[in-house]
């Protein structure tokens, strides 16, 4: 990274920006797609990270690289995406469930596809909760196929660092999956009783 160019850019140079931020924005991209699994989404998360690392480059004191800086920028505008869908989605549907009202299940000719869709959500909400060391080397790692030896580089910690961290973000992970697939069974065994009743 070229720290002239970073000097320039914090103080409004928007040529300088632009070429310090142009090598980073299809890893911010792919970043935001794995977080929130959406095109359009994926593509509003990155702009609203640019924009914030354009208002935020004085915050920047480069107790890490620049990169894991910009990255941890993007995934926290994912995490706000992604809160602000789930307390959206449920104000709209909560009303409706007072009444007595479910949705109805899929048609059966997409239930395999609806439940793959299901668990790439429930897979993503998971890795937003995760600590966010964890979530960065998991992504690094897992998501964006960065060699061991290069996200210790990035996020300034060891080899081994990022493995113990990978491997506790995975064991997290798996619990709570697991926890949500009992739970929404459970809640579709309800819904199936409260239609089969007379």
């Amino acid at each position: 990274m070229d720290e002239l160019l970073l000097r320039r850019a914090a103080r409004g140079d928007q040529q300088a920006f632009e070429q310090l931020m142009t090598p980073l924005e299809q890893k911010i991209w792919r970043i935001c797609w794995h977080y929130v699994g959406e095109r359009e989404a994926a593509s509003d998360c990155g702009q609203e990270a640019m924009l914030r690392v354009w208002r935020g480059l004085d915050k920047y004191r480069g107790d890490c690289a620049f990169e894991t800086w910009v990255y941890r920028v993007a995934a926290n505008c994912c995490m706000d995406y992604l809160r602000k869908k789930k307390r959206d989605k449920s104000e709209s549907i909560e009303p409706l469930r007072e009444q007595g009202f479910d949705p109805a299940d899929p048609d059966p000719g997409t239930e395999e596809r609806v439940i793959a869709a299901d668990e790439h959500r429930r897979l993503r909400e998971c890795i937003a909760r995760l600590p966010e060391d964890q979530r960065e080397a998991l992504v690094l790692t897992q998501l964006e196929g960065v060699s061991y030896e290069t996200a210790a580089e990035q996020l300034g910690v060891s080899e081994g660092t990022v493995k113990s961290r990978v491997n506790r973000a995975k064991a997290r992970l798996k619990e709570w999956m697991t926890e949500q697939r009992e739970l929404s069974s459970e809640t579709g065994v309800q819904r199936s009783e409260r239609r089969n009743r007379p």
